[in-house]
């Protein structure tokens, strides 16, 4: 498998996931609007994950949207010193290809859920139950998406495994 086919096998996966949640928000009456708000906060982080993690809705070729991902993974990747040391092996396909594969959620793990996951231990502390409600959605939705992918490189046996050291 290509770079760019697992690059868009993992878009679409994305993309199905944020289609089923705006299905069940279009579902949700009007008038249930806590429930519509959870719903819409989930759906808000799965479009999240695919426009930051993914660069989906960058314009132009793939392959120069993997090339900035590749960029951004070469910042961050010393961050995990076991993935830090399989990417250094890889040669140069294998190198776009664990990009196209890993590359969103190193960055998504980085960027945004240990911050995340540090504020709500702070909202369960001072018990701001507002923020801790959103939070648990986001950080849900967000590991949930992890977790799609996750299985998507297992089914593939495409750089699998490789967070399970991660307590996030």
């Amino acid at each position: 498998m290509t770079y760019i086919e697992i690059d868009e096998a993992i878009i679409r996966i994305t993309r199905r996931i944020c289609d089923e949640c705006k299905v069940k928000l279009d579902s949700i009456p009007k008038e249930n609007t806590t429930e519509r708000k959870a719903v819409l906060l989930e759906h808000g982080m799965y479009v999240f994950c695919r426009n930051a993690g993914l660069l989906a809705n960058c314009t132009g070729r793939r392959e120069n949207c993997i090339k900035t991902r590749q960029h951004f993974l070469n910042d961050k990747l010393p961050v995990y010193p076991d993935l830090h040391k399989k990417y250094s092996e890889l040669d140069e396909n294998d190198k776009l290809n664990f990009v196209a594969a890993l590359q969103a959620e190193i960055f998504l793990r980085d960027q945004w859920l240990k911050s995340q996951c540090a504020e709500l231990s702070e909202a369960v502390r001072s018990g701001e139950a507002a923020k801790i409600f959103e939070l648990k959605i986001k950080i849900g939705a967000v590991k949930n998406m992890f977790k799609a992918w996750e299985k998507w490189r297992r089914d593939n046996n495409i750089y699998a495994f490789m967070f399970d050291k991660e307590d996030i």
